[in-house]
């Protein structure tokens, strides 16, 4: 960011809500550019109360509902402008290590200036985000972990003249903590901010676009609420370290240790917890998101139960991520949501699981293959199954009338997608 004064930070904020238009570039006097680059219409996200929710909760909640950006969540806000660096400094090739969402997002804003894109993922990760990135034409180069991704990709841009944009970049971080300036004003009424926590960058830029607004404008800053999924049940832990950990001894340690403090409290929660809040949220109040987007909610919930939220506090939530069409997620969901209350007692009925929608998928793409060969692909796909496993999907594919026998070669039996196979993938992608 440039050297600036209070005065022009104070207006900054004040005038970018009137030039909404520009998207992120609203802001960017405050970002690090000299110059404003092109919008699809990123940042501005709708703040929304969910009254149902807050009354379930205890507490007043209030979303910052980033899903609404282009390609589904908050990471438009950093590839935006880590992409417009990339152009305006003479790159013509970018490369970066994703799990998925960043790639496909980097890919979105680096098609605006006509830059090509390598990206380093793990083997891993969902087939419809490798499909996504193949439509925006990107390169996709496969490993088999996050972390040597990252290793993967800085050592191809040390060698090369590709611009390497990732999650943690400061520039990056520069515009993920725009957040926090839209709701500016709204800030000394708000108590916490619930943030989901994945690698710890988007706190990290939460965290620091509060302590410039501490710096600048002289405001209290609501504390902030850490989420993480897939831990044990939890609070009250160290939140520098816990950022520090996270993200490695690299390149930002430096700048994290002076801008993270003692501002928040990390809570963890499971899976059922995040599938039971993503079916309230939508039963209640109509909210769709994806259960993931969803954390920083569950996160309320059980920081009200231990007792570091109190109740009658004012809480905003940033929730991202589009509302999921994977029907194995939806039937999750259902399957947690509202239990106790007579539940869905149809819901096994004509369920699909995902490992049977992957076989429809693997019988489409390849037109005919045995099951040695399904096996296989399904666990390139990340499954943990036994062939016995995969057989028993397969027959009651067959007997659904989804599959069909094409032949026998030698004694392995060669299998296809049947035209109601077809059909039910199709109508379960034109939904």
């Amino acid at each position: 960011m440039h050297s600036i004064s209070p005065d022009t930070f104070k207006k900054v904020l004040l005038e970018a809500r009137h030039r909404w238009n520009l998207g992120i570039w609203s802001f960017h006097e405050v970002l690090p550019t000299s110059s404003i680059g092109k919008t699809i219409g990123e940042a501005w996200t709708p703040i929304i109360k969910v009254e149902n929710f807050s009354r379930i909760t205890g507490v007043e909640v209030l979303v910052k509902n980033e899903s609404r950006n282009p390609s589904g969540t908050f990471i438009d806000r950093g590839t935006a402008v880590d992409s417009y660096i990339a152009y305006v400094n003479g790159f013509k090739d970018v490369v970066s290590a994703s799990t998925g969402d960043y790639a496909i997002s980097l890919s979105i804003y680096s098609k605006l200036y006509g830059l090509s894109t390598t990206h380093y993922i793990p083997i891993f990760i969902e087939q419809w985000k490798r499909y996504m990135l193949m439509v925006l034409g990107s390169k996709i180069i496969e490993v088999d972990s996050y972390s040597n991704a990252v290793r993967k990709a800085m050592r191809v841009s040390n060698k090369s003249s590709n611009f390497l944009s990732l999650s943690m970049s400061p520039t990056v971080i520069d515009g993920y903590r725009t957040i926090v300036f839209e709701v500016v004003d709204i800030l000394k009424e708000i108590d916490w901010i619930a943030v989901p926590v994945g690698d710890g960058v988007l706190a990290t830029s939460i965290l620091k676009g509060l302590k410039e607004i501490e710096a600048y404008l002289e405001i209290e800053t609501p504390n902030i609420l850490a989420v993480k999924l897939g831990e044990e049940d939890g609070a009250e832990q160290d939140f520098s370290k816990l950022f520090l950990t996270e993200l490695g001894g690299g390149m930002l340690r430096d700048v994290l240790n002076k801008i993270l403090g003692e501002k928040g409290v990390f809570v963890a929660i499971d899976k059922e917890a995040v599938y039971s809040t993503t079916n309230e949220i939508a039963y209640y109040d109509g909210l769709l998101v994806d259960p993931v987007g969803a954390t920083s909610l569950a996160g309320i919930k059980k920081a009200v139960e231990l007792g570091v939220i109190d109740r009658g506090d004012r809480v905003l939530a940033i929730v991202s991520g589009s509302p999921s069409k994977d029907t194995y997620i939806l039937f999750k969901i259902l399957e947690y949501g509202r239990r106790g209350t007579g539940g869905y007692p149809n819901l096994r009925e004509g369920y699909m699981s995902e490992v049977q929608i992957n076989i429809l998928k693997i019988l489409y793409e390849s037109r005919q293959i045995h099951l040695y060969e399904i096996w296989k692909r399904l666990q390139a796909m990340g499954h943990k199954i036994t062939l016995q496993t995969v057989y028993s999907h397969v027959k009651k594919l067959l007997e659904k009338g989804y599959v069909r026998v094409l032949g026998v070669n030698g004694r392995r039996k060669i299998y296809s997608i049947s035209e109601l196979g077809e059909e039910y993938l199709e109508n379960m992608y034109s939904r």
